[in-house]
């Protein structure tokens, strides 16, 4: 989702990922990438069964996951990663369960010299994960804590800054907005108020929106504006919709006035 809302946005795109099988999940896969703009690299196999997640949700936006992830692991060790070589800046899902290659894409990146945003979407830092990055000077790193928990969301920003000595350790609160550290420095943004139909895919959003603004070389507020104000556009609309541009984003976010935590 982070591709496909950066490519909504006008950025150039290139997705590296797990291989697809020719059923009809594959076939929509290929399909939804494709009419999004998301220029991408995985094989079509027949002897595949596609992987997929089947998110449930309740009113309140409780979400459960049921998982099928046939070989995604194997598939990923398997995935060319020449292309990081010439990317301006690189966005890595570093999920605990897709660790290894994750810890194989920051060294790749890491060689290229290449910006990285690493997204541990609410997992733990692991030790094999924080020593690929310890040390490297480009390096954003992002994770998400509960609304509930919206009140350590700083300090949980801080002690990744920390650990990792990234430029920015950024966290998100869902309605509750983000913050981001830097050693000297601390920005918190608001969330913007909108009728949630659902939460899914909303810290992607705005992962998207943080990248393209700090590959534009903005200032990290600014940044998490945009992506305070995707994320919340995402929130908005139905799980089908329209991606938005980047003219739609940043005319709501002009209109709309951020709430207080």
């Amino acid at each position: 989702m982070t591709a496909a809302a950066l490519a909504s946005m006008g950025a150039p795109v290139y997705l590296i990922t797990n291989d697809i099988g020719t059923d009809q999940q594959g076939s929509f896969v290929t399909r939804w990438l494709r009419e999004r703009d998301v220029l991408s690299a995985f094989a079509i196999r027949s002897e595949v069964s596609t992987p997929r997640i089947v998110v449930t949700a309740d009113d309140n936006h409780t979400r459960t996951w049921f998982a099928h992830l046939p070989e995604v692991v194997a598939s990923l060790e398997r995935a060319d990663l020449a292309p990081i070589a010439e990317a301006s800046f690189l966005y890595v899902d570093c999920y605990e369960l897709i660790e290894q290659t994750a810890v194989r894409v920051i060294e790749a990146g890491r060689a290229a010299e290449v910006p990285m945003l690493l997204n541990l979407g609410g997992s733990s830092l692991s030790a094999p994960v924080a020593a690929a990055i310890a040390g490297y000077p480009h390096l954003l790193i992002q994770t998400n804590v509960d609304d509930v928990e919206h009140q350590e969301a700083v300090a949980v920003a801080a002690s990744l800054q920390e650990q990792t000595g990234a430029a920015w350790a950024i966290v998100t609160a869902g309605s509750f907005g983000a913050v981001a550290v830097s050693e000297t420095e601390e920005v918190a943004v608001l969330a913007f108020p909108v009728e949630v139909r659902h939460t899914h895919c909303a810290g992607a959003a705005f992962s998207a929106g943080l990248l393209y603004g700090q590959r534009a070389g903005w200032a990290m507020e600014r940044s998490m504006v945009l992506g305070s104000a995707s994320g919340a556009l995402r929130c908005a609309r139905h799980h089908s919709a329209p991606l938005p541009s980047l003219d739609e984003i940043r005319r709501f976010a002009t209109s709309a006035n951020p709430v207080h935590p």
